[in-house]
């Protein structure tokens, strides 16, 4: 069994806290003004997060992919409520959200990641 370097780690479980935190979207007190597209998405990206997370734990090599691009998406649906979003509070969880998105693709791509998670399994 490989061994999991600590950027690897710290990216699933960052990865499953935020896909956790976007799941109860339309329960935010605010979300009523955020586009349903926005807020459902969310959803989406948070249980393909879930999966992304479960993937980098267990080093599997499609969660190196799936993990940069539910980040890319989570960046991109989350960057205009950083100017946009109805109230401050949802304008700073918007600016976390890219700035722990970015975080994850950085772990994720750093050389001892994908050594770890693109390395053939031996049998």
């Amino acid at each position: 069994m490989r061994a999991r370097p600590l950027p690897v780690t710290t990216a699933a479980i960052v990865m499953a806290l935020i896909s956790l935190a976007g799941l109860p979207g339309p329960l935010l007190p605010g979300s009523e003004q955020i586009p349903a597209v926005v807020v459902y998405g969310g959803i989406v990206l948070g249980i393909l997060g879930l999966a992304a997370a479960f993937g980098l734990w267990m080093l599997k090599r499609w969660s190196l992919w799936l993990t940069i691009v539910v980040s890319a998406l989570n960046i991109l649906s989350a960057a205009p409520g950083i100017a946009f979003a109805p109230t401050a509070g949802l304008q700073a969880a918007a600016t976390g959200a890219v700035a722990v998105s970015v975080l994850i693709v950085v772990l994720v791509v750093l050389p001892s990641s994908r050594r770890a998670l693109v390395a053939r399994e031996r049998t």
